[in-house]
């Protein structure tokens, strides 16, 4: 067995051991001669005397010589390295991960779990000597977690560590420690995890971590508990109008092993309950519930719903906003030869606001202030046209091209390929019928009262004459097309935008589309559908922009985005784009709720933030899951651990200077101090 000594320099205290020695040869006592008539007897007892004398003093200096060697030895603090010739690194660097994510509010008989795993950081602190370094690492990648410091000021970093939303990948921890690690320069690199180990963070199968960084793995033992929480949320119609039914869709998922019956939903508006509905939900799977309700203003609508399930109530809550706009803005641009359709449709209708001019004299800066442009039989585009087309398309916006009979073809191929769009090539004069429609998508829906009967024999739009198109890389969806199979109706998904061709001009007699019954429900879907509002909601940690399409802000505005229920109001950063304005909040948001965007007084947005529903599915891996995944991906670095407290310390205090024997040392002199305490107190001459 190799024992090796961190102070060795103290061994030469061995020479101490010649004091006791010194004593004991100066210190044996000079008998008198005492003659007697009869010494025959005193002979005896004088003998019997001296020898007992002298096996005291032996034993006193045996006691005496080996309390002074393990006083010695202590000093020197022997150890066993851990591994046979392994030398104690001159520094060490411990990466130590602290998950502090929801599901570590579980509580135990020593408190909660995150309470737990900064109790084993402290201890696995102390095992290593004061000279080392340490890094503090939680879900929330603080700036001041990304040093190592000093073992005092990590016990003290170790002290401010709260429960975040935010939770994170077992690879991407991984990474921020090896970076860590990497840069610190010590000899010996180590990485701790203290985690429940949930289930979808614990992706070890993608771990690709540094073969020189020793890993250990301490399971923090959870129970997994029953949880209902909502998943999402989203309408049924694209747009939520003033006075009009609207029917919000509610995800909820039930993770528990006991079906859900009767569960209240109940559905809030800017403070305000709008409905309210029982939701019955089998264990392990999802139901989606219907709540109804007609809103009665226009703006900004903060809205939550709610359900009520213990004891995990993160995510009992979903909240998310939506815009009610008191008219869709319309641009009309059109040709020499537009009829009066396109006018007669919207022009009447109060919810859309209808502008139009020539295509002759052409306002390319009011293109942004409209949801839907319909280029309405417009005869020639050109490149600056085209590019303002492409920007406006880029930016979110919609587009409805109805080309002319008598149009530039040439012009119009150029403008379609800028859209990326198969040009057109062709005229055919054929009598034909509209055929199919592709009754699932958006834009018929609730055209007819019932799809189902939709046949041949149904009444639908005939047409004479149609432009044809070429080969290109998207063929864009064919929502109407002709019995000979060419398209009528194409959308083209492009940028944040949407372009709609018709092949068919709207007048003349080369169709009666726009005289059709049909004409007026399309068309109404399509304006509809222009209206594009933002996500419903994000999520912490995970939707860290907010897009503002077709915004822009001058210099001197300035970005706040506020909760006053929170007391919350930070200066986001943000960036101008060619379509709009990226706002960056960084994971400055941790509280779900809803928040007010402005620049300067002005409100821009209303965005909603959710707790990471990740956290929601309570189910974790074990001890023996973990070594098996450590084995299948042979992760020869890494080290299961059980988290008991007292077999963590010595692990790592073995790990950090072998088996170390000092204590031992100290124990031993105390013991044979107080033998010579006794044999020179009880041992009678």
């Amino acid at each position: 067995m190799n024992i090796s000594f961190v102070t060795p320099g103290f061994l030469f205290a061995l020479s101490l051991i010649a004091v006791p020695v010194i004593i004991h040869l100066f210190n044996f006592r000079r008998f008198r001669k005492v003659y007697f008539t009869n010494v025959r007897f005193l002979k005896e007892l004088k003998e019997e005397t001296s020898n007992r004398s002298r096996l005291k003093h032996l034993l006193v200096l045996f006691s005496r010589i080996l309390a002074v060697t393990f006083m010695v030895l202590a000093f020197a603090q022997p150890y066993i390295p851990a591994e046979q010739g392994k030398k104690i690194a001159a520094s060490t660097a411990v990466s130590l991960y602290i998950d502090n994510s929801f599901s570590m509010e579980a509580v135990t008989r020593e408190g909660t779990l995150l309470d737990v795993a900064k109790k084993q950081a402290a201890s696995i602190a102390m095992a290593y000597r004061p000279s080392d370094r340490f890094q503090l690492l939680t879900n929330d990648f603080d700036p001041v977690h990304q040093r190592l410091v000093s073992r005092d000021e990590f016990i003290s970093l170790l002290d401010q560590v709260k429960i975040s939303p935010v939770s994170r990948s077992l690879t991407s921890v991984l990474s921020r420690q090896a970076d860590a690690l990497s840069m610190s320069g010590a000899e010996e690199k180590k990485s701790v995890l203290l985690s429940d180990f949930q289930a979808f963070i614990s992706n070890f199968e993608q771990v690709q971590m540094d073969s020189s960084i020793a890993v250990a793995v301490i399971p923090i033992a959870a129970q997994e508990v029953s949880n209902i929480f909502i998943d999402s949320c989203w309408f049924t119609a694209p747009v939520v109008q003033k006075m009009q039914p609207a029917e919000l869709n509610i995800s909820i998922r039930n993770n528990g092993q006991i079906d859900a019956e009767a569960l209240p939903v109940k559905l809030t508006i800017n403070g305000a309950q709008k409905a309210v509905a029982g939701a019955n939900v089998s264990s392990g799977s999802a139901a989606v519930v219907k709540l109804t309700f007609t809103p009665s203003g226009t703006g900004w609508q903060k809205a939550v719903v709610s359900i009520t399930d213990n004891p995990i109530t993160f995510d009992d809550q979903y909240y998310f906003s939506f815009l009610i706009s008191e008219n869709v803005p319309i641009l009309s641009i059109n040709g020499a030869r537009s009829g009066p359709y396109v006018k007669a449709l919207f022009g009447s209708d109060n919810y859309f606001k209808l502008s139009e001019f020539s295509e002759a004299q052409p306002n390319y800066s009011s293109f942004s202030e409209n949801k839907l442009i319909v280029m309405n039989q417009v005869v020639s585009i050109s490149s600056g046209f085209s590019s303002e087309l492409n920007r406006f398309v880029n930016a979110g916006g919609s587009l409805v091209i109805v080309p002319d009979s008598a149009s530039n073809l040439m012009s119009y191929s150029e403008c379609l390929a800028s859209l990326g769009m198969a040009p057109l090539t062709g005229f055919i004069r054929n009598d034909e019928r509209i055929e199919s429609l592709q009754l699932e998508d958006p834009v018929f829906d609730g055209v007819f009262s019932n799809a189902g009967k939709v046949t041949e024999a149904t009444d639908l739009p005939l047409v004479s004459g149609y432009f044809v198109s070429g080969n290109g890389a998207n063929t864009g969806d064919v929502l109407m097309k002709l019995r000979s199979g060419a398209p009528f109706l194409t959308r083209f998904q492009k940028g944040k935008g949407t372009v709609y061709l018709f092949h068919s001009p709207f007048t003349g007699s080369l169709t009666n589309f726009a005289r059709h019954a049909i004409f007026v429900p399309v068309m109404y879907r399509i304006a509809l559908l222009s209206e594009k509002n933002q996500a419903l909601a994000g999520f912490i940690g995970v939707d860290e922009t907010i897009d503002l399409q077709g915004v822009s802000v001058s210099g001197d505005e300035v970005f706040h985005l506020i909760n006053e229920s929170n007391n919350f109001d930070i200066i986001p950063g943000h960036r101008t784009t060619a379509e709009g304005t990226l706002v960056d909040i960084k994971n400055q948001v941790v509280l779900a709720g809803n928040y007010d965007l402005k620049a300067n007084d002005r409100l821009l947005a209303v965005p909603a933030f959710n707790f990471n529903r990740s956290e929601s599915d309570m189910s974790f891996l074990t001890a023996d899951q973990i070594s098996d995944e450590l084995g299948k991906y042979r992760l020869t670095n890494f080290e299961m651990m059980n988290a008991e407290k007292s077999e963590i310390v010595n692990h790592f205090s073995q790990l950090s200077e072998g088996i170390r024997l000092w204590k031992y040392c100290i124990i031993l002199a105390l013991l044979f101090l107080a033998i010579e305490v006794l044999l020179l107190k009880f041992w009678r001459k």
